[in-house]
């Protein structure tokens, strides 16, 4: 084996390590958050239950809301795994492995080892990326076919080999997973780039039509066979939760946000890379000029136009931006590339990197308090944010080293350490702490055991809960309803938001036993008391 191939493989094995610790290591730990997580794992776990893999339900209703490859894939991880939580966000982080290999590959291509290292390094210690690619969501998925796509296309423009066919099957699965903007937006990055470059020859070459059909024989015939099944699905589907989602503010579905909502969620999930931004961006804006940058403006027009189209739309989520961050790593990791080989040569960008690195490290060390300061009135359920005083303070001291040493290159390895550091510390620790709030897993565990009767189970809106028992859970829209179905006669056990209790009190103590309240959270309530041995709860007073 040649130096060249032992370095390709010995990068390749060092990120996919990064990628375990980030992405995979204790993924089971802790419970499902809703409301995300736990409706994606109820929606698989009737698919796997019910034998229907064309139409989606969701407690027992339709579900019009999505495409299906995602939950198909979680219910895969069911079928293999069994039933929790690592079945679940298999997917998404599989999704974000491959995504950093996908940069990888691009950073090979294009530039070498060294851009591709830090191409993926970066993409695998960003706060945003690392967050939801251990998350069951769909944007991690929908990422890696987006991202693989336009890789794709890139080098089938730079080989004319059978990379266009790739393409096309990536946008397929794209548009599969999130509807059609998966095939509109990766075209038109494609095309506006074409348009710079004044390139539109390239429209005759990349078979546009049979390729489309290509793309229209695979997500379309899905969505054929569910509206033969279900017709209401494509008018839910592509005109309430795409068309109309986009233009209006919709009640019920409406997640209205400023114009500007994206770039600072960008920003912020970017970090601790976000430091480093103003010199990537004025080194590519002193560079436009030179030869060989039509890759770096594909990225630039790619960054773009996920960031303005999405802006553009009347409802947003943070993780629409996710497919932003592939080429944003990329950009970012090409200039680091150039400072670690000394070809960096505007002295105010070299101490900007160290000056970066000094923010970000004195960020991590004052979190704690920035956390009291910002989480106090609106979310003290998840302080204090205590990371560790010490590594921080050490990771200073390296850096004061570093500078007195003239060791610039230490530096973003030391921010890439540090940001794993943050990453290993938050899921090992803190999630597990949140995911009692967020997650229904411990009030579900005491349903199961109290096996002594029949009963009936009832909720409001937590979807986790359908997840963890094997019961039926009947979900209603009001707690008066709850109210209502305690004072029966029926056994009923009913999880509750914790502020509802107060509302409960009206029920005559015989009738209403509280087996659980989290703070903050849920209560878990019933008609019938807990068995003495389990009782962990309490009972309320005359």
């Amino acid at each position: 084996m040649n130096l060249t191939k032992e370095l390709h493989l010995g990068t390749f094995l060092f990120l996919v390590f990064i990628c375990y610790l980030t992405f995979f290591r204790g993924l089971g730990d802790y419970g499902l958050w809703d409301p995300d997580e736990g409706r994606s794992g109820v929606i698989a776990k009737e698919i796997v239950a019910s034998g229907n893999w064309l139409t989606l339900s969701l407690n027992g209703e339709p579900y019009y809301d999505k495409p299906q490859l995602f939950f198909w894939l979680i219910a895969l991880g069911i079928k293999l795994l069994g039933l929790n939580e690592l079945a679940v966000r298999l997917p998404s982080a599989l999704a974000a492995s491959l995504t950093v290999g996908v940069v990888y590959l691009w950073g090979c291509a294009f530039g070498g080892w060294k851009w591709a290292l830090w191409g993926g390094l970066v993409l695998a210690t960003s706060m945003e990326f690392v967050a939801v690619g251990r998350f069951a969501n769909m944007d991690m998925v929908f990422t890696f076919f987006f991202t693989a796509a336009l890789l794709s296309f890139l080098r089938w423009k730079q080989q004319r080999k059978g990379w266009i066919w790739l393409f096309y099957l990536f946008l397929a699965l794209a548009s599969l997973t999130k509807g059609p903007v998966g095939v509109f937006l990766p075209l038109l990055i494609v095309g506006i780039t074409m348009g710079l470059r004044k390139s539109w020859a390239l429209l005759r070459e990349m078979r546009l039509l049979p390729g489309l059909g290509m793309v229209v024989l695979i997500s379309g015939s899905w969505y054929l066979l569910t509206a033969l099944r279900d017709p209401e699905y494509i008018k839910t589907f592509l005109w309430n939760h795409n068309v109309l989602r986009f233009f209006i503010i919709q009640p019920g579905i409406a997640h209205p946000e400023p114009i500007y909502y994206l770039f600072p969620v960008l920003m912020m999930g970017f970090l601790p890379w976000t430091f480093f931004l103003p010199p990537v961006l004025h080194n590519l804006w002193e560079r436009r000029a030179e030869e060989g940058q039509e890759e770096k403006l594909f990225l630039m027009v790619w960054l773009t136009t996920v960031l303005i189209f999405f802006s553009l739309s009347r409802n947003k989520l943070g993780t629409y931006v996710l497919p932003a961050f592939p080429p944003l790593a990329l950009l970012t990791g090409d200039f680091i590339r150039q400072f670690m080989e000394r070809r960096e040569v505007r002295p105010w960008r070299r101490r900007w990197i160290l000056y970066a690195s000094f923010a970000w490290l004195f960020f991590l060390l004052s979190l704690s308090p920035l956390g009291e300061l910002t989480l106090r009135n609106r979310y003290p359920q998840y302080l204090p944010l205590n990371p560790g005083f010490f590594l921080s303070s050490t990771l200073i001291v390296f850096m004061v080293l570093a500078w007195f040493l003239r060791k610039e290159r230490w530096t973003p390895w030391i921010v890439s350490f540090s940001s794993l550091w943050l990453v290993l510390w938050f899921y090992g620790v803190k999630a597990p702490e949140i995911s009692e709030l967020r997650s229904t897993r411990t009030l579900a565990r005491i349903v199961k055991g109290n096996a002594t009767q029949e009963y009936r189970v009832v909720t409001i809106r937590a979807e986790s809960f359908s997840f963890y028992l094997p019961n039926h859970v009947q979900v209603v829209s009001q707690s008066a309803m709850i109210e209502s179905m305690l004072e029966e006669s029926i056994p009923t056990i009913a999880l509750v938001k914790e502020k509802h209790l107060e509302e409960m009190r009206q029920i005559h103590p015989s009738r209403l036993f509280v087996w659980k309240a989290v703070s903050s959270a849920r209560a878990l309530v019933a008609n019938f008391p807990l068995l003495p041995a389990q009782n962990l709860g309490r009972a309320p007073k005359d």
